[in-house]
């Protein structure tokens, strides 16, 4: 959970400033907590809307925007743990189990398992003193562990350098590209698709009224399911070409492989804007008549694009990388994607 201050601001506009005042009660906290610190500043949703102003606690989000308690509640599912490849993949993220979750080198020794699809390490004391009441600790720790494993597990899938920056359509990416879409909880399928949630009633200063979210049937998990739409990518291991003395090669075409293509960052820059599907050139393949396929590409801003047309690829090559790493990176992240179906 994370502390906020719900407040109504008075503009000054002689003077340029806005205030914001806290009530009486409120004002050594709100102190403490804009005290030399940058401050997030956002209008409140509207499940706030009857608050009134004051501290407010609401659960943690990182900066993806992922509600952590809805995203735990996801994870928790068997389904999804198996999905991520728990336990084992769990204990290999955790490291050496050297140290017990609680005390670490403080406790008794010995360290074990605690049993589970998420398991954590404990000391012997601790291990056995939580199968015969779970220790309020263990479960706060192992929480903590699940979300972060979780969020890094998708990061890792969809190519995130931190788990922090999963976004929420990313993780509805993830479940419905492992098949547990449906285990989604409804605030965080609402998020992927850009709708808030509302109350079922307000208050209209009349008394309690029905609002339209009660006749809403939209079925939000099946529309998460439907954002995933991978690319079908046949493959024939003896196809007729290849029984002939001569065979005419093809140039393999496909433009949804290069929309993909051209929805990852540059390369070189990180930018998605502008983004073009450059073709290998060079090593070899310079003289051919037609461009190579369409497979043979990788994600360059139009002025990255340009420059290495203009400067040639070899010169480029010294200063970005080869051409040929950056083709199979993006050939391995569409696979690990699930582009190719």
């Amino acid at each position: 959970m994370t502390q906020a201050l719900l407040a109504n601001a008075e503009f000054n506009d002689t003077l340029n400033l806005i205030l914001i005042r806290p009530s009486d009660r409120d004002y050594s906290v709100t102190r403490s907590m804009l005290y030399k610190n940058t401050v997030l500043l956002q209008p409140a949703p509207e499940e706030l809307a009857g608050n009134r102003p004051g501290l407010i606690n609401r659960p943690g989000r990182p900066e993806g925007g992922i509600n952590l308690q809805l995203a735990l509640a996801f994870f928790r599912h068997g389904a999804v743990a198996q999905a991520m490849g728990c336990p084992e993949r769990f204990q290999q993220w955790q490291g050496r189990p050297d140290k017990c979750a609680i005390h670490g080198d403080d406790c008794a020794g010995g360290v074990t398992w605690c049993d589970g699809l998420y398991p954590v390490p404990l000391c012997w004391h601790h291990d056995n003193a939580h199968r015969k009441e779970p220790i309020a600790d263990v479960t706060e720790v192992t929480y903590r562990r699940i979300v972060t494993f979780g969020l890094a597990s998708v990061a890792d899938f969809v190519g995130r350098n931190r788990a922090s920056d999963v976004s929420v359509a990313e993780l509805s990416w993830w479940a419905a590209a492992h098949g547990v879409h449906a285990l989604l909880p409804e605030g965080l399928a609402r998020t992927a698709l850009g709708r808030q949630s509302k109350p079922l009633e307000r208050d209209t200063g009349w008394g309690w009224r029905d609002t339209d979210a009660r006749y809403d049937t939209r079925d939000h998990i099946a529309e998460v399911r439907n954002m995933v739409k991978p690319i079908r990518f046949d493959v024939d291991p003896e196809p007729a070409a290849m029984h002939m003395l001569r065979p005419k090669l093809n140039r393999w075409q496909s433009e949804a492989y290069l929309k993909f293509v051209r929805s990852q960052p540059c390369v070189v820059t990180g930018t998605t804007q502008a983004v073009e599907a450059h073709h290998l050139i060079g090593h070899g393949h310079s003289g051919m008549a037609l461009k190579v396929h369409d497979l043979l590409s990788f994600p360059l801003c139009h002025a990255e694009h340009m420059r290495l047309h203009d400067q040639g690829w070899q010169r480029w090559e010294r200063a970005n990388g080869s051409q040929l790493d950056h083709v199979l990176a993006t050939i391995n992240k569409a696979a690990g994607l699930g582009v190719f179906g």
